[in-house]
């Protein structure tokens, strides 16, 4: 898992420099933004996880979702599952923010 380093605030902008291993620099090293920087300690949700057949859906609680102002999810959302420190993080990207873009059902 990454190691926050430095944290340098000056004027108004802050730059935070991390300590990586290889295999997390080999996930990022071609992207230059649209990063998520997430601490892994505070994870609070507990999930039930369970296989539905041959089906590739990911069944997420109502009050979870409630919980999270997510009023409906997307039929089809990006996923992956990283495997990181003797961790495997599955992150989902449930819902974006699309102003001015008018959203029909």
């Amino acid at each position: 898992m990454a190691e926050v380093k430095s944290i340098n605030i000056e004027d108004g902008r802050i730059t935070v420099s991390f300590s990586v291993n290889q295999k997390e620099y080999d996930l990022i090293k071609e992207t230059a933004k649209d990063f998520a920087i997430l601490p892994v300690d505070k994870l609070r949700e507990q999930l039930t996880t369970g296989r539905l057949g041959n089906s590739n859906r990911i069944m997420v609680p109502k009050k979870f979702l409630e919980r999270n102002k997510i009023e409906k999810l997307i039929k089809t959302v990006k996923a992956r599952i990283f495997s990181i420190g003797g961790h495997k993080l599955l992150l989902i990207k449930l819902d974006e923010e699309r102003p001015g873009v008018p959203n029909f059902d």
